[in-house]
């Protein structure tokens, strides 16, 4: 083939799949516009998760009259005149891109009016084209509604996620720039119900309790630091929260990070995050954390990437430390008590945010005059007159229990240390596994519906696990804005405060739907006693004897170990026998 300048259309198109990936997309770009307009009031509307229709409003400047067409057109823009602009940005929007890229790939309809203008302007564009214009009455602001984003590319709408998916991907744009402006008042309504407010008062505790949730709140710290150009470097703020080492994620996605207002994702700052709590959380486990980054523009080149996602610093070095000092800082000198919410901080556990209740909430023990021979298995239920299940252990006498989290146990072939955490989730997940493809999943409704409050983010992932926690034997009604009644549970975790229950299954089931097998790990995770909590003698038994006669007996579900054997020849070994 022949080299040719490509079309006009065609060049849009390719802009367009560079700045608007998916939904969440286009609403940070023009949320980022509204910001940069003075907007101290922006409202997100969307519909079938963006794809069949979203708003966004905000009270700014507005656009002129004469440059609303030109707004439209690729590289205009109001943010930079020449290339050495580009050293200094101290705005969100500068490429001159964005309202372009959106309107090729979607049917785009803008009310605007300028502060300084008697009337307003509407437009409407059809995968870029103008197709009417005229004057309207408006207040001052801009209101821009995208319908139908990507109807002409076909391949790029096949590859959008499920509207669940990408309604989540819209509330985090929304949720991290009202953290990032707590002073800008921003609301966001999905298919008709609100998702999220701020209020816009300036206060970013305010701001970060509504993100993660109060209860997750009322276990961060307030970062504050001010690295005020000693010794010659530069002058670098931090601000914002992070999690006492008790509250832990398995993964990244609860660092927030932003630079000069920007919402960025920078790996070597994360890692500054987690840094700071070096010796404080185990191997695995990751923070959470709000951010808030100053430093002089001309330290940090934003031209890096179009989506805006990524910079790059001068000096990344004292940009890490910065942020790892501060964060270590906040930890070492808030109130000491607040560390000590959670007493299993240090076992390793999955999870770190569920109050858990004594083991007998979960297992059925020995009655006074059974021996332990004969028990009947807590975790494995068989008909009174039904075989019992292979062993799969020699019998184990139960001695007692190290640190808590260990049990003792002495077998035929030597000395048994039992996982108390590992061996409670392996036994767990064989009861539910069997119970589910029996289709005979315990449940059990509360005496009185509870109702839960959850983050926005929370409330979000719920719906789209909606399936998979019905499956496990919850039912769940949508009561109001992220707050929902649990009418049914598992009988399993029916002990445990339902909103703790949720909140840590949708920790474990984090990156959408899971096969029932990791369903039902998730569940057993969340039901199982922790390392740290003392049991009784016959709770410790009961354990045993159900891990005595469990098909895997030697490793939880997600492949921890759960007992460690040492024969009488290694004991002799050690004390030189």
């Amino acid at each position: 083939m022949s080299i040719v300048i490509l079309p006009e259309s065609v060049v849009s198109r390719i802009a367009a799949g560079e700045a608007v990936e998916r939904p969440a997309s286009a609403i940070k770009e023009l949320i980022e516009n509204a910001i940069d307009a003075g907007a101290s009031s922006i409202n997100v509307e969307a519909e079938a998760g963006g794809k069949r229709l979203m708003r966004i409003s905000d009270n700014g400047a507005g656009i002129r009259n004469d440059e609303l067409a030109l707004a439209f057109k690729r590289h205009a823009t109001s943010k930079l005149r020449d290339s050495a602009d580009l050293q200094a940005i101290s705005t969100l929007g500068f490429r001159g891109e964005a309202l372009a890229s959106i309107a090729a790939v979607s049917q785009v309809t803008v009310h605007t009016r300028h502060r300084d203008d008697d009337m307003g302007r509407s437009m409407r564009l059809n995968g870029g084209d103008i197709q009417t214009q005229r004057s309207i009455g408006a207040p001052a602001g801009t209101v821009i509604t995208i319908e139908n984003l990507f109807f002409n590319t076909p391949a790029r709408l096949k590859f959008l996620k499920r509207d669940v998916t990408e309604k989540r991907h819209i509330l985090q744009v929304v949720e991290r720039y009202a953290l990032a402006y707590p002073q800008i008042a921003f609301a966001l309504r999905q298919d008709g119900r609100e998702r999220f407010r701020s209020s816009g008062q300036g206060d970013l505790a305010d701001v970060a309790a509504r993100v993660f949730g109060k209860d997750a709140f009322n276990r961060m710290v307030a970062v504050a630091s001010d690295d005020s150009g000693w010794r010659g470097s530069i002058p670098i703020r931090v601000r914002g929260y992070a999690s006492w080492p008790s509250l832990t994620r398995k993964d990244r996605s609860k660092i927030i990070l932003f630079v000069n207002g920007r919402a960025i994702q920078d790996a070597s700052l994360s890692h500054a995050v987690t840094q700071a709590y070096d010796g404080m959380i185990n191997a695995g486990r990751f923070p959470l954390a709000a951010l808030l980054i100053s430093l002089p523009p001309e330290q940090v080149d934003v031209n890096v990437h179009p989506t805006k996602a990524e910079v790059r610093f001068r000096d990344g070095y004292q940009v890490f430390a910065a942020v790892q000092r501060s964060v270590r800082q906040a930890l070492q000198t808030a109130e000491p008590e607040a560390a000590a919410t959670d007493p299993w901080t240090s076992s390793g556990s999955n999870e770190s945010v569920v109050d858990y209740q004594p083991l007998r909430s979960s297992i059925r023990f020995l009655e006074s005059g059974d021996s332990f021979d004969d028990a009947e298995l807590a975790f494995i239920p068989e008909a009174a007159d039904g075989p019992q299940k292979p062993r799969t252990l020699p019998l184990l006498r139960v001695v007692g229990q190290i640190g808590a989290s260990y049990i003792v146990a002495e077998g035929p072939a030597g000395m048994y240390l039992v996982d108390q955490n590992a061996a409670h989730e392996r036994l767990l997940y064989e009861q539910i596994r069997e119970q589910h493809e029996s289709g005979q999943l315990e449940t059990v409704k509360p005496g009185e519906s509870q109702t839960i409050l959850l983050s926005p983010d929370d409330a979000s992932r719920l719906g789209e696990l909606a399936d998979t926690f019905a499956r496990l034997g919850f039912e769940i009604e949508e009561f109001g804005p992220n707050t929902f009644t649990v009418r049914a549970l598992p009988l399993c975790v029916a002990s445990l405060r339902s909103s703790d229950v949720i909140t840590a299954l949708l920790a474990r089931l984090n990156g959408g739907s899971k096969s029932p097998e990791d369903a039902i790990a998730a569940l057993a995770g969340v039901a199982a006693v922790r390392s740290g909590q003392i049991l009784q003698s016959d709770e410790m038994k009961s354990l045993v004897a159900g891990l005595e006669r469990c098909p895997s007996p030697l490793a939880s579900p997600n492949g921890r170990t759960t007992l460690v054997h040492m024969t009488r020849e290694q004991l002799a070994s050690e004390f030189r026998r």
